[in-house]
């Protein structure tokens, strides 16, 4: 069995994966998390794992956490997925490619996988990212919002009257509202989505053919009914990003050793393994 984990800048998703897709998805919020933290909350759910696949944007002690609890609990050093400049049919825009989060990279190698043609990749999280790839598996460089709560937080933090007036009040799925609190959190939710429309309708202008919308972060549900284009919902895309690579790389069991240098790029240049854990 495989473990793959997706570290999020509040959230940790995992999930097993034992045939062609990932299992169910797990998640939590991992802020001040310990290793034995870890260990409970993650790797103590199932069966010991012969390989661990991490994902990590978090930063550096959430990895050392992930790593030395992974060590302590499986005996096997986790592969810390790195961006690459192409790996699994999917060509990083990207100058420096390693600029691209991990887990927007590891979300345009599952849109490639589930998708035939040109995608257009949205997560929804404490930030919102917009991809684009096209039908041959090119980035075509992507755009990075405030996500919801970020937006609204924002402004709230920094007007006087707006904080003061938005203590009570409703939503809902209108785009005018008749109090303070509903007039932010209804136009957040539609800018955002208008903003997901508008990178589709300029792919489509682009590729002349519309791509396909993938829709997926902890935050997507809360757009999922504004957004006015046909949409496809993938809560676990960075997971089935990591399974993607499990299958193109398929390490070397429980001994955390590196692959075969002789292996193709691509298929081992997005993985560390060992005690470099993403600093």
């Amino acid at each position: 069995m495989i473990l793959l984990v997706d570290i999020g800048n509040t959230r940790v998703k995992w999930a097993r994966l034992n045939g062609a897709a990932p299992g169910p998805q797990s998640a939590a919020v991992h802020a001040g998390w310990s290793v034995d933290d870890f260990i409970d909350t993650v790797l103590n759910t199932g069966g010991r794992p012969r390989r661990v696949l991490i994902g990590n944007v978090a930063g550096g002690q959430i990895a050392d956490v992930a790593r030395a609890a992974v060590v302590r609990a499986c005996g096997i050093e986790p592969e810390i997925i790195r961006t690459a400049a192409a790996a699994a049919g999917v060509r990083n825009a990207y100058a420096d490619p390693t600029k691209l989060g991990v887990d927007r990279w590891l979300a345009l190698i599952a849109a490639r996988a589930l998708e035939p043609g040109a995608a257009c990749v949205v997560d929804v999280g404490t930030a919102m990212t917009i991809d684009g790839l096209d039908a041959r598996g090119q980035h075509l460089g992507g755009v990075i919002v405030p996500g919801p709560e970020l937006m609204v937080s924002s402004l709230l933090r920094n007007t006087s009257d707006l904080a003061a007036f938005s203590r009570e009040g409703s939503t809902s799925a209108a785009l005018f509202a008749d109090n303070t609190l509903g007039a932010i959190r209804q136009g957040v939710v539609h800018a955002l989505a208008a903003l997901i429309a508008r990178a589709a309708e300029t792919m489509r202008q682009t590729l002349g053919v519309g791509p396909a919308l993938l829709l997926t972060g902890g935050d997507a549900d809360r757009l999922q009914a504004a957004i006015g284009v046909p949409y496809r919902s993938v809560p676990d895309l960075v997971l089935h990003g990591l399974a993607v690579l499990a299958r193109v790389s398929p390490g070397d069991g429980p001994g955390g050793e590196r692959a075969d240098a002789s292996a193709p790029p691509t298929d081992d240049s997005h993985a560390d393994r060992g005690r470099r854990s993403g600093r």
